[in-house]
């Protein structure tokens, strides 16, 4: 993984079910659920911040959410 594990407490946005880790991507992590809805767990450029987002099946970026946990300096 790139950064931390999301919370058990972070859901899928569509089913609600929880979000299994499936691989790293070039700027962040990629999770699924159950419904086959992907989540991608990235640093926010601006804030330099950690959050997720849920990803269209267009590859494109819904909402950012803050993970409320800090994320971990590239070293």
């Amino acid at each position: 993984m790139r950064l931390h594990p999301l919370a058990p407490e972070v859901r899928c946005p569509g089913c609600g079910a929880g979000l299994t880790f499936i691989r790293v991507r070039k700027f962040g992590d990629l999770y699924q659920c159950a419904c086959k809805r992907q989540v991608m767990h990235y640093r926010n450029k601006e804030t330099k911040a950690c959050g997720y987002a849920s990803v269209s099946n267009y590859g494109v970026f819904g909402a950012w959410t803050a993970c409320g946990v800090p994320a971990a300096k590239k070293g």
